[in-house]
């Protein structure tokens, strides 16, 4: 009999040798490492509070006696915290085919919808169609595209183009200036489906500038920063990038281009790459583009960047049934007092004659 249960300190073992499992190359920054999955199980105590207070990615297994068959992994997308990506959904060869997979995804549907969660969204390879079969049977539909790209080590002192407009790295006062900003590039299903708040891009002010490696120091122990285009007579920002420094990945870009601002897409990618490999400590870059950010993918492959993968960004709305209020049962007998000598509030026929003289 298979139970599913939230993940404990003595299942790591058996969780990161299914996470070596995994076929599909993983680009997400919050993807599920061999750090991530201990900091996992040390955080078990988590499950027991609603999802608003987890911290680290929830995971959830399977068992079979004591054999962890597979395993879910998910986070939140934001600070709203109403819509949780699923990074890992792994299941152990030898199990497939059992409808494991789908338990895994209904458990986590009634977890978290249960607490007010009502998206979920996953990224999906293109190729993988048992995958995409899997999600499609849970209620998952297509809301985007994306491609991932990475900059070729050898070609990455030859990749120089120069930007002709100015970008200036972001400040708290920019906060509800990049929320404006990405309201305006999302389509509007997608920007519906990740429910961003204006504190999701809160920056942290920049230290005033000492020298070349305290700078890259500062900026590699920040780890997420913003390089922003500004229109200072319409006093809105035309551009966008968000720089996510890890170990684990190097540094990857997401670009956000305003609709009216689209040819500054090239100059993004050129004053971003051109600062990551002049200015920052060495380190693969990749990038992430979405199917309407056209001149942004130009200006990547112009820039000498190869595609890793290109996934489908599968999103399902989790619906609630509404509760009725509580109707107040009335008795079924109601006791009416009697009326003996009703009162009479007009005058009667005799008394109307009586008055007129007739």
């Amino acid at each position: 009999m298979i139970k599913i249960g939230p993940l404990m300190a003595v299942d790591h073992l058996q969780v990161s040798s299914l996470l070596r499992l995994q076929q599909e190359p993983v680009f997400d920054v919050k993807a599920l490492t061999d750090s991530a999955l201990m900091v996992g199980c040390l955080a078990f105590w988590q499950h027991w509070l609603p999802c608003q207070f987890h911290l680290s990615p929830s995971i959830y297994v399977a068992r079979e006696e004591a054999t962890i068959v597979g395993f879910i992994s998910l986070h939140n997308t934001g600070k709203a915290k109403c819509c949780w990506r699923i990074d890992h959904l792994i299941v152990h060869p030898e199990h497939r085919g059992r409808g494991i997979a789908q338990e895994l995804l209904r458990y986590v549907f009634a977890q978290f919808g249960s607490q007010g969660v009502n998206h979920f969204l996953a990224e999906v390879s293109v190729q993988n169609d048992a995958a995409l079969s899997l999600f499609a049977s849970c209620g998952f539909c297509r809301s985007s595209r994306v491609t991932y790209f990475q900059l070729d080590a050898g070609k990455r002192e030859s990749a120089f183009l120069p930007a002709e407009e100015e970008f200036l790295i972001a400040t708290p006062s920019h906060k509800h200036m990049l929320y404006q900003l990405h309201q305006d590039a999302l389509p509007a299903d997608l920007r519906l489906v990740l429910s961003q708040t204006a504190d999701d891009f809160a920056v942290t002010e920049p230290l005033p500038y000492t020298s070349v490696e305290r700078s890259k120091e500062r900026l590699m122990r920040k780890r997420v920063w913003y390089w922003v285009s500004e229109d200072h007579d319409r006093r809105v920002l035309t551009c966008a990038v968000r720089v996510t420094a890890t170990r684990e990945f190097g540094y990857r870009l997401d670009f956000a281009v305003h609709p009216g601002w689209r040819h500054l897409g090239a100059d993004a990618v050129n004053f971003a790459v051109n600062s990551l490999l002049t200015g920052s400590p060495k380190g693969p870059v990749w990038a992430r583009v979405y199917d309407f950010q056209k001149d942004v993918e130009e200006a990547l492959r112009a820039r000498s960047f190869e595609k890793t993968g290109e996934y489908f960004v599968l999103s399902r709305e989790h619906w609630q049934r509404a509760r009725r209020p509580k109707k107040r049962k009335a008795d079924a007998t109601v006791a009416i007092p009697s009326i003996t000598n009703p009162a009479i509030n007009f005058p009667l026929a005799a008394e109307r004659k009586a008055w007129r003289g007739d």
